[in-house]
């Protein structure tokens, strides 16, 4: 039986992309629900998004920190924090591109429902783009990476059609 070695750079791309890939699912989520609330403004929804992405940021920080430790890191204190959190940066990162039409509509350049409805295209545009991103670095052919990507986007309308049905 053989052992599945991952070198670390893939790995680490990996673990990118996975955390990209989540932070668009949160922000999707979030805009989501937020909006069918008709007195949230867009302000409001891209403040939920924020903070939202960034307590989910810090959790991560904290768990990877953790998991860190117990795995029998010595080199702790600031040193791994900083690491961690620079590791885990893509979850909030991906999120920065769907909140960009929700600032729009908090300046007033776009309604609410235009910032909304960008946002939550934007938001599966790039869960697609994720997607193929991931697709390519398992070596998979275009194809198959584009199939992940349509997987990875049709994922993001799934969950904003069960949170439309929940709420």
């Amino acid at each position: 039986m053989s052992t599945l070695r991952i070198e670390p750079a893939a790995r680490a791309r990996g673990r990118r992309v996975a955390d990209a890939i989540y932070g668009t699912i949160l922000v999707l989520a979030v805009v989501a629900a937020l909006s069918k609330d008709e007195q949230a403004t867009a302000g409001a929804i891209l403040g939920g998004a924020l903070a939202t992405s960034v307590v989910f940021w810090i959790v991560h920080v904290y768990v990877e920190v953790l998991d860190r430790e117990v795995e029998g890191a010595t080199a702790g204190g600031w040193s791994m924090i900083r690491t961690a959190a620079w590791q885990e940066f893509p979850l909030v990162q991906a999120a920065l591109l769907p909140m960009a039409p929700l600032v729009l509509g908090t300046i007033g350049v776009l309604g609410r429902s235009a910032a909304v409805n960008l946002s939550l295209a934007i938001g599966f545009f790039d869960l697609a783009a994720w997607g193929y991103v991931a697709g390519r670095t398992m070596h998979q052919s275009r194809l198959r990476a584009g199939m992940q990507a349509a997987g990875a986007a049709g994922l993001g309308v799934l969950m904003v059609a069960l949170k439309n049905l929940v709420h």
